[in-house]
């Protein structure tokens, strides 16, 4: 499934109608009548969004939002208000609350799937964040906390430069941020030497709106850039061309043109989730104690890794998803130590952790678990996927020699990876079986002559 939805709407022809567009796109979906209906249900199941008419008969629907976004078990869900009428201080009113978006009647299934498909994988970044947290507090270990805050960094880009520096001017009245104006073709150029920007801001032209599709198609090819925020806006309802924003990577879309109201709601938002994503990405700012970090990647080590798959088993069998488990090995390690020393094997060590964190998710887990052995586990992944990420990874060890500076040499390293699929259609096992199926396929792909993907059989 691609996810499980909570439709909360006191009309039972809203729910039922949206109900079968949402099942033949192969969505969970779960209907309540009223808030307190919800509250049941979500203190019962584990919902991915909610859905909620904006019009409740008997009940405040803002209330409700606002009330999800403040409670411990619901703060991380997004949430999707659904109007009858356009209504810019609803709509205001809802965004304040915490509501993602508000979507107005009639909506077509390209755009209403699109949107969920986006919301959906910020989604999976908040989980993770609570996932780490609570392995971390099971383990003795609390976060700690820090004074200092960086100031969130905006690029306001538009078609031309008086429009951006008249959006940016009105912004920085009302926004405790860094704000930068650009113009489309001046925008990669900028960020050379300057700080990486947390949320790009993105106009589309209406005589050339594929201009800002490849802005952001390359914020998300580029390591810097791929992790920030991107708020599409345009002046009108083009569907197609917000549909093809949120499939290239955009997090979020404006219909209605420059609002500063709304605009700064919505970037604080994606300034938030920023921050929370470079949380995640940097093991060290996690907060854990130096026990459960390897000193010389920065990963977490095998006393992290553990427990915090546990967890993981346990909410893919909560929700009914896979996940996969894999055993990643540098090959013929021992050369490099042996040709070159151990210093050089460690600077080889820290590149190769480098590598494999930024290529994976930030919702991903890689630990190093043993002297060039890492484990890497992604929630809410096929085969598919996984073996795509696999080879991925293979590749970008291979692609691209390690350079040793204090040697003055570029070192060739490979690396095999065995992988094995835990949770929902897979056969329940307790992690440390799942770790071995997956050693097992490692070792298989050594045998078959290395810098290669195997997957362990399942048996019955």
């Amino acid at each position: 499934m691609p996810g499980k939805i909570l439709i909360v709407d006191s009309i039972a022809t809203n729910r039922i109608v949206l109900k079968v567009r949402l099942s033949n796109a192969f969505y969970k979906v779960i209907q309540a009548a009223d808030p307190n209906e919800a509250d049941v249900i979500l203190q019962n199941e584990a919902i991915d969004l909610v859905m909620v008419n904006a019009h409740l008969e008997s009940a405040d629907a803002i209330a409700f939002c606002r009330r999800l976004k403040t409670g411990p078990k619901t703060s991380h869900l997004p949430i999707l208000v659904i109007s009858s009428q356009h209504d810019r201080e609803m709509r205001l009113a809802a965004l304040k609350a915490g509501a993602n978006d508000v979507l107005v009647r009639p909506i077509d299934d390209v755009f209403l799937f699109a949107r969920l498909r986006s919301l959906l994988r910020s989604l999976e970044t908040a989980e993770e964040s609570e996932l780490r947290q609570k392995t971390g507090q099971a383990m003795g270990f609390a976060e700690t906390t820090t004074s200092f805050v960086a100031q969130s960094q905006i690029h306001v880009t538009t078609p031309e430069s008086a429009t951006s520096i008249r959006w940016a001017t009105v912004l920085k009245t009302m926004m405790p941020y860094r704000i930068t104006p650009t113009i489309h073709s001046d925008t990669l150029k900028h960020l050379s030497g300057s700080k990486v920007p947390d949320v790009f801001v993105i106009a589309v032209d209406r005589q050339k709106p594929d201009t800002a599709l490849r802005l952001i198609a390359e914020i998300r090819a580029r390591a810097s850039t791929r992790h920030s925020g991107i708020l599409v806006v345009v002046d009108d309802e083009r569907r197609r061309i917000l549909v093809d924003a949120m499939d290239l990577g955009a997090h979020d879309v404006m219909m209605n043109g420059f609002d500063p109201d709304e605009m700064s709601l919505r970037i604080s938002t994606l300034a938030s989730q920023k921050r929370l994503s470079d949380r995640l990405r940097d093991n060290v700012t996690i907060g854990l104690d130096a026990a459960v970090t390897d000193p010389l990647t920065g990963l977490f080590n095998r006393r992290y890794a553990l427990p915090h798959v546990e967890r993981l088993c346990s909410r893919a069998k909560l929700k009914k998803q896979q996940f996969a488990i894999m055993i990643a090995d540098l090959d013929h390690f021992k050369q490099v130590n042996d040709q070159f020393g151990h210093a050089t094997g460690d600077a080889v060590l820290t590149e190769a952790a480098r590598r494999l964190r930024e290529h994976l998710r930030p919702v991903d887990l890689v630990a190093r678990i043993g002297g060039e052995e890492f484990l890497i586990a992604m929630p809410e992944t096929t085969p598919e996927r996984a073996n795509r990420m696999a080879l991925d990874m293979c590749s970008v060890m291979r692609e691209r020699p390690v350079q040793v500076s204090s040697i003055n040499k570029r070192i060739s390293v490979t690396m095999s990876i065995g992988v094995t699929m835990g949770g929902c259609g897979h056969l329940t096992k307790p992690v440390n079986a799942l770790i071995e199926q997956a050693d097992s396929a490692l070792y298989d792909a050594k045998l078959r002559g290395r810098d290669q993907v195997r997957f362990a059989k399942e048996h019955a």
